[in-house]
């Protein structure tokens, strides 16, 4: 049966790049599980995805089933090429492995900076949207700082809200950002994941200049486990689980989530990666 969306995609004016949605939030919220999910579960409604990893330790590739790949750390000494770190899945899914501590994408040569930046503009191109998995800011701040869209996971755990309040500030003080959307994860019911948001709205109003928007909510499912054991996406392995359900409805609302706030039109996603390494660098590298 002949693909009508795809004609409709062939007859539309596309954009220059497609945006970048990034998923932060503190070590163990669940960030790689958001983003592999909602992946996948774009790729099934037809919107072509690139599944960027910037976390050390191949977690995507665990969480797709796929060989684990080079990373963006390795170009400095291989130099095999945005192929070398991409990998596509069954699910088609793109994925990109542009991991690489902060030094080391500092000390990228012009030459090799431009041959990754034009091989990755060809795959924004392609794409309808790039979902990245962030590291806490805490760490790295660059891969969420320099994203179009951020989205910023709230859990139920107990020190969510201090990590995220940390997530926020710094952000907003060393990337400029003002606008922040809010997914809460692993939440048992609808009243507790908006009273974590409006708990979350009434620190942050009180002492930061900054917007919060609620995105919506995955609720706790023990499926989710399970299905990392099996190497499996939820949404493949369980679909009419109540967690693969919400990563349906909201990888179906996603692009409205795009507000480009940041202000990179033009440039792409791993050209405004590297830049921005050199450009927050204390030292000056």
């Amino acid at each position: 049966m002949q693909d009508q969306a795809a004609s409709l995609r062939r007859l539309s004016p596309r954009p220059a790049r497609a945006p970048s949605f990034a998923f932060v939030g503190a070590p163990g919220s669940g960030t790689s599980t958001l983003a592999t999910e909602l992946a996948v579960a774009a790729s099934y409604a037809g919107t072509r995805t690139v599944l960027i990893d910037c976390q050390n330790g191949q977690q995507l590739a665990r969480r797709l089933g796929v060989p684990s790949t080079a990373t963006l750390e390795t170009q400095r000494v291989s130099q095999g090429g945005l192929a070398a770190m991409s990998t596509a899945s069954r699910h088609g899914v793109d994925l990109i492995n542009l991991y690489a501590p902060p030094l080391e994408r500092r000390l990228f040569s012009p030459q090799l900076w431009l041959k990754l930046t034009g091989e990755f503009a060809a795959r924004e191109r392609d794409a309808d949207a790039l979902i990245v998995d962030c590291p806490s800011p805490s760490l790295d701040a660059v891969p969420a700082g320099v994203a179009d869209n951020l989205i910023l996971v709230l859990t139920p755990s107990a020190d969510s809200l201090t990590a995220a309040y940390a997530a926020i500030k710094r952000l907003a003080q060393e990337a400029g950002r003002s606008a922040f959307n809010v997914l809460v994860n692993r939440a048992r019911t609808l009243a507790e994941a908006r009273g974590l948001f409006t708990r979350l709205s009434a620190v942050v109003g009180e002492f930061l200049a900054v917007s919060l928007r609620w995105l919506g909510f995955v609720p706790e499912d023990n499926l989710v486990r399970r299905s990392q054991s099996l190497r499996r996406p939820l949404v493949e392995a369980f679909p009419d689980s109540e967690a693969a359900q919400a990563f349906a409805q909201l990888a179906a609302v996603m692009p409205h989530w795009h507000g480009a706030e940041h202000g990179r039109r033009d440039a792409g996603y791993l050209d405004m990666l590297i830049a921005a390494s050199r450009d927050w660098s204390p030292d000056g590298v």
